[in-house]
């Protein structure tokens, strides 16, 4: 038993090697032009005008039958909350608008005193929309193929399969919504890979609001892909678009 665990070790040892260069999440733009990162456009102090954006539901262009309202409201409340956080942005909600619209019209009902209703005719419009398709979803891809026989076989299978990589492509675009036309658009993706030997993964997992796949990899590559996507954004907002104090 000894010996297994020790071979069992050196096994996962030589697949963490033969796999090192993407236990890092990477992410990369497919078309489009690149511009500098967010952290580098966030290291910018920025106090000027700000453009207004809305955030629409991803949608699901695999036609796999994975996808849920509610892992396309959480991406687009991911992105939308990084997109605030780059404080360029006023942004608007567009989710839960009929929460909004509910409160105004019990505030116009009359049962709301009038110092504190929500006025009705007072809701901005946004003059940018974000727009994202899901082309590609791989929530477990194995990291690895191929078979040995015997024993040893079973052993090294084991552990390949504890090499968990998800992957995932989204095309973006950023719509002018008076016009309707195309400002910008992008294919931009995500890559993370986890490893789990006896219960116990090798990499970080992250929080979230992508229902079954909160906590996994595929978050995790979810997540790297936005990132990409508000970098997308930021560098690909006309300056003529920042012009709300």
């Amino acid at each position: 038993m000894r010996r297994m665990n020790v071979v069992l070790v050196m096994l996962l040892l030589l697949t963490v090697g033969m796999w090192g260069c993407q236990t890092t999440p990477t992410a990369k733009v497919t078309s489009g032009q690149e511009g500098p990162s967010i952290a580098e456009a966030q290291q910018e102090a920025y106090n000027g005008p700000k453009a207004r954006i809305a955030v629409a539901q991803f949608k699901d262009k695999t036609g796999k039958g994975w996808w849920t309202g509610q892992i396309g409201d959480g991406m687009a409340d991911m992105l939308a909350t990084s997109l605030f956080n780059t404080n360029r942005y006023i942004v608007l909600e567009r989710h839960i608008l009929s929460d909004v619209l509910a409160e105004q019209d019990l505030g116009a009902s009359g049962r709301v005193s009038k110092e504190t209703a929500a006025p009705i005719g007072k809701i901005e419009g946004a003059e940018l929309l974000v727009t994202g398709a899901v082309t590609e979803f791989e929530p477990g891809a194995s990291g690895a193929g191929g078979s040995l026989g015997g024993t040893m076989g079973q052993v090294f299978s084991s552990v390949l399969g504890a090499v968990q990589k998800a992957h995932i492509a989204i095309d973006m675009r950023l719509i002018d919504t008076r016009t309707s036309r195309i400002v910008a658009a992008v294919s931009v993706e995500g890559e993370a890979t986890n490893y789990n030997l006896g219960g116990l993964a090798v990499g970080s997992n992250v929080g979230g609001s992508l229902g079954g796949y909160s906590k996994t990899p595929m978050e995790k590559a979810v997540r790297i892909a936005l990132g990409e996507a508000v970098k997308f954004v930021v560098t690909k907002t006309p300056q003529t678009y920042y012009h709300y104090k």
